[in-house]
């Protein structure tokens, strides 16, 4: 017996071990996330490089692998194919109920970018000169017939914003001399005059818009950033839009550019997944990224920008649940958010259920009191049994005994006697019977 025991209690340990090895102590590749930032060298593409980097160093179950993507509204079909797992996207971008919300990384401007006019502009010089004096825009959107435009390309989130701005200031489309370009090919025809103007929808940092301001100064041309001041009206019919401000002197403190405050639409640039990624991959991403801003702030400036998308008002898609894990890691459960009045009712059951036991040992305490004088009547009859010798007394105890019994069983059916107060009873009852039953053939 004892030799089948032995292997059976050493494949027990093995099997134990080979556990505890594969739980805790195993190798296990990192869980690598496939994320399309768009076009490469935009500020979302660095920006997710950075992040990417960031989570090398920090995090040993999660990668990222960040590929250069197009339109937004590829990226949402990239993600609902599962060719990739997370993407960066516009939010006007139309997406699916199974698109869900990461980050709200930063914010896209409606950019307006045109030459400043010259003094043989429509407008009198008188006027120009007053509009230059007040360091006011001397171009509207109104204006826009009267230029040639460089827009963002077709089927693009930024396009589609710019037939907004075209939309809500009714601007007449037949009269628009607009091209259809990406943004490098914009800047060359910019800068070679053959275009007035370019509308771009980007971060105040993107490389492009920073380079079309770089080249312009070095080209000695002057750059006009136009005010698209109707913001908060364009909300009305577009919740997705900010009213943001440029600042003055946002690109350039010497001249400054733009000479003052300006107010311009704005866009969200959202960083989105499907919701079949991991929950746990998710919520490791989110947490390297908000445990580790200085890290990512010293990289690129323009991650101090990323938060909560609750915080930005976002709703219009819900959160991950890896995400949504992390956000609410603060936040009190149900238990401790009603402690008190749980506390409370707690408290007030103890009170009842201790009020309730307290109750029923004091009915319990009466039930025996009077299961007691039931049992000292039966005595009672027996003393006098055993004293007379009169055959019709004998005869009145036994009728009197019978009463007593059916007095008892009334008491039990009205539970004025518990169960074990009747069959003490009824034990002492049958004695006193014999005993009667004895007396009375005695004296007969």
């Amino acid at each position: 017996m004892r030799r089948i025991w032995i292997p059976i209690f050493g494949l027990i340990i093995a099997i134990a071990c080979a556990g505890y090895w594969y739980v805790f102590e195993r190798d296990v590749a990192p869980t690598e996330l496939r994320v399309l930032a768009g076009a490469r060298g935009s500020d979302a593409y660095v920006l997710m490089s950075e992040i990417s980097e960031v989570v090398e160093r920090h995090s040993d179950i999660v990668r990222l692998k960040v590929m250069p993507g197009t339109t937004s509204s590829n990226s949402i079909s990239a993600i609902n194919r599962r060719r990739v797992d997370l993407a960066t996207i516009e939010s006007n971008t139309p997406a699916y109920a199974d698109i869900k919300l990461v980050a709200n990384l930063f914010v896209d401007y409606f950019l307006l970018v045109t030459r400043k006019p010259d003094r043989q502009a429509t407008l009198p010089a008188g006027q120009q000169a007053m509009l230059d004096a007040a360091g006011v825009q001397p171009r509207a959107v109104v204006d826009l017939p009267e230029m040639r435009i460089a827009i963002p390309p077709s089927g693009s989130a930024a396009n589609r914003a710019f037939w907004s701005v075209v939309d809500h200031y009714k601007v007449p489309p037949e009269r628009l001399k607009t091209v259809a370009v990406d943004t490098e090919r914009a800047e060359v025809e910019f800068l070679a005059g053959r275009v007035d103007a370019i509308f771009v929808v980007s971060s105040l940092r993107d490389p492009f818009l920073l380079s079309l301001v770089g080249e312009a100064g070095l080209r000695n041309i002057a750059l006009n950033f136009v005010p698209i001041d109707q913001a908060d009206a364009m909300k009305l019919k577009r919740p997705y839009l900010n009213a943001e401000t440029v600042v003055k002197g946002a690109f350039d403190g010497a001249l400054p550019l733009p000479k003052g405050d300006i107010v311009v639409p704005g866009l969200n640039r959202l960083l989105v997944a499907g919701d079949w990624v991991d929950e746990e991959a998710v919520r490791e991403l989110v947490n390297i990224i908000f445990s580790n801003r200085l890290d990512l702030l010293i990289r690129m400036p323009l991650s101090s920008s990323i938060s909560n998308p609750r915080d930005a008002g976002l709703v219009s898609l819900g959160l991950h649940e890896g995400a949504a894990s992390f956000y609410d890691r603060d936040e009190p459960s149900f238990l401790q958010e009603n402690a008190e009045p749980m506390a409370l009712i707690v408290t007030i059951f103890a009170m009842l259920f201790s009020a309730s036991l307290a109750l029923r040992r004091s009915m319990a305490g009466r039930a025996k009191n009077r299961a007691d004088t039931y049992n000292d009547q039966l005595l009672d009859i027996a003393r006098r049994t055993r004293e007379t010798n009169d055959v019709a007394e004998l005869k009145a105890l036994s009728d009197e005994l019978a009463e007593v019994l059916e007095t008892v069983v009334h008491a039990l059916d009205t539970d004025k006697v518990t169960e074990e107060g009747f069959q003490s009873f009824g034990l002492l009852w049958g004695s006193v019977r014999d005993t009667l039953r004895d007396r009375q053939r005695e004296v007969a």
